[in-house]
């Protein structure tokens, strides 16, 4: 899920689906919908279902990618288990290494060589793609072919809401967060209790707190605040709701108090943020490599005590911890709550609404008699037995019922030499995203208690805005729409982010901060605005 640039779309001609759905906007009955007009090739009695005779191409980015231990996906538990647990043959295709998710997936379309299922970050485009052919309506089938998801989608609005077009055409297979806003608020900052208990400091909770104790830091043990660069740039997170700003660095658009989308960008607070920040570079408190540092490496630095003080996710700090002990190094990573200004300022949290950006789509490479299939493929993951194997593997393999009666990982797991937090990931398939729910015990059972601790901090004092600033996940652009905001986003994200950094670090001096606005707007800004306010506008009225 993060900061990275992107191209604008570029499509080719792709066969037009013989089979004609009726115009309706809300499942229906087959008989109403036509869909009886062709035979499936499956008599659905349950799973695993008798298709191993059938092969489903299914192209999978973000979370689905096994688990580095493996060379391919008939190695991986998870990925070669699905295919048992359906019923059905899989031929899985990932991104080229070095190919990032929003590349694979431009490609792919591109080439006109569907996958029959494709999974990834493509439900702002959802109506274009279906207006051209590339993605099926599921309408006319879903609450008869998919009864499950039909069912889980409806017991929220908002989860029914983000998973169709403007015109009620639903699209995909979403990732949900079992409990909605707490597992969405799964970044935060962090420091090392120790340095601050042996410095006399307490916990920072305002800028000037912060300021302080970088400082008292940096002389007692020559470290900066350092942290992995995609945990902060495509978040807006970390400090940035203390001045007001709703990014760290990296394009963003957000909701503001009076339901009108605004370039975080480009606002005054967002200056004021950078200054800040500015000072705090020149001074040395910031590491001087942020821009290059990974999750790996940010371990690797927390481990070897080159920084007391980070932003970073409830999973990295169960990291931490456990490297930690091992270690005996002394270092106890605890959460803190999001600082506040020094007038006490707190705009915005990281957050949301327990929906994913990505999706899972069916394409136009799918035959009118494999649907039913297919549809029945993706509705596993939201019945009770698909739930419990997409969070935790095979029931009996990986987990089984503990004395509580919920469920617990195996020695398999728990004894992995790769670390639980590592291990859970080769079982299941909803450990970073996919098209299920994510459970949250799946987060209680992988993390440290101090790590649920701080995901605690980071959410339930905050809860009330960490999400309204935050554009909807399955908010739809017209055809004509998406096309004119690849083009306009793919200039301004580049320019801003680029910005952004030569600002932070002084290349660009602040005084230029208005002859900046103007170049942002005179490359289409308002007209970008206006399109997605359009488009907000329409999905709240869903």
């Amino acid at each position: 899920m993060n900061g990275m640039k992107k191209t604008a779309l570029i499509f080719v001609a792709v066969l037009v689906l013989a089979m004609v759905f009726a115009g309706c906007q809300k499942a229906a009955a087959p008989a109403a919908s036509g869909s009886t007009a062709v035979k499936q090739s499956i008599t659905f009695t349950g799973y695993p279902m008798n298709a191993k005779n059938k092969t489903i191409t299914w192209f999978g980015s973000e979370g689905y990618v096994p688990n580095a231990v493996y060379a391919s996906a008939d190695q991986s538990p998870f990925h070669t288990g699905l295919q048992d647990m359906l019923g059905v043959t899989i031929k899985w295709i990932f991104p080229i290494a070095g190919t990032n998710s929003a590349q694979a997936i431009n490609m792919t379309l591109a080439s006109g060589d569907l996958p029959n299922i494709m999974f990834g970050g493509m439900m702002g485009d959802a109506a274009r793609y279906i207006d051209e052919g590339t993605f099926q309506d599921l309408s006319p089938h879903m609450q008869e072919w998919s009864p499950a998801y039909w069912k889980w989608i409806h017991t929220n609005p908002a989860y029914d809401r983000a998973m169709k077009t403007d015109s009620g055409k639903y699209y995909g297979y979403g990732f949900f967060r079992e409990a909605g806003g707490w597992n969405d608020t799964y970044l935060g900052p962090v420091v090392n209790k120790t340095w601050l208990d042996q410095s006399n400091l307490p916990l920072p909770a305002t800028l000037s707190d912060w300021d302080k104790t970088l400082r008292t830091f940096k002389q007692k043990y020559n470290v900066p605040m350092s942290f992995a660069w995609s945990r902060v740039s495509g978040y807006g997170t970390g400090i940035s709701g203390a001045f007001g700003a709703y990014t760290f660095a990296d394009y963003r658009l957000y909701i503001d108090n009076n339901k009108k989308v605004q370039l975080a960008n480009i606002q005054p607070e967002f200056r004021n943020e950078l200054q800040f920040f500015n000072k705090w570079w020149n001074d040395g408190l910031i590491d001087q490599d942020f821009l290059s540092i990974t999750d790996t490496m940010a371990r690797s630095n927390a481990l070897n005590q080159k920084m007391g003080i980070s932003i970073t996710s409830m999973g990295q700090m169960s990291n931490w911890r456990v490297d930690a002990d091992g270690a005996k190094n002394g270092s106890n990573w605890i959460g803190l709550q999001y600082p506040k200004g020094d007038d006490g300022t707190l705009v915005q949290v990281d957050g949301g609404y327990g929906i994913g950006s990505v999706v899972a789509v069916v394409t136009s490479s799918v035959k009118p008699e494999d649907m039913e299939l297919v549809m029945r493929m993706l509705d596993y993951a939201y019945t009770d037995d698909g739930n419990l194997y997409w969070n935790f593997g095979k029931k009996g393999v990986s987990w089984d019922y503990g004395p509580d009666g919920k469920p617990a990982y195996l020695p398999l797991v728990t004894n992995d030499p790769d670390g639980l937090n590592n291990s859970i990931d080769k079982y299941g398939g909803s450990t970073w995203s996919g098209n299920c729910i994510q459970a949250t015990a799946l987060l209680y059972m992988k993390n440290t208690q101090e790590s649920i601790d701080a995901n605690d901090l980071w959410f339930y004092p905050n809860q009330a805005i960490s999400f309204p600033s935050k554009m909807p996940n399955g908010m739809t652009l017209t055809p004509d729409e998406s096309t004119r905001a690849a083009d306009l986003r793919a200039a301004i994200s580049t320019y801003v982010n680029e910005a952004a950094i030569q600002f932070l670090t002084g290349q660009i001096p602040l005084s230029n901060w208005d002859a900046y606005v103007a170049q942002v707007n005179s490359m289409g800004a308002p007209e970008l605005l206006k399109i997605y306010q359009a488009a907000y506008d329409r999905y709240l009225a869903r």
